[in-house]
């Protein structure tokens, strides 16, 4: 097996984030079209509620991604309250 060469780290801006939810984004649609509106997967129960299940977990990370670009990128004070951090 080939050695992983490290890669020097990244400063993650705006944009790695904004792409991440786009990419996000397009593999949720890409299950959605390739995956489970495919007559083999839509014939089998079990195979569509699989298909199904990885399509929300992409969608989960699409939310997550979307809510950590606010809150890294947004000023605090344009935050709605529920974002906002709230310690005393």
């Amino acid at each position: 097996m080939a050695k992983k060469v490290k890669k020097k780290e990244e400063q993650l801006d705006e944009f790695y984030y904004h792409e991440a939810l786009d990419r996000s984004y397009i593999v949720a649609n890409m299950i959605e079209d390739v995956l489970v509106e495919h007559p083999v997967i839509e014939k089998h129960k079990e195979l569509k509620e699989k298909v199904q299940k990885a399509q929300e977990l992409i969608i989960e990370v699409y939310q997550e991604i979307g809510g950590l670009s606010v809150k890294l990128f947004t000023d605090p004070s344009e935050l709605p309250d529920f974002m906002r951090d709230n310690k005393v």
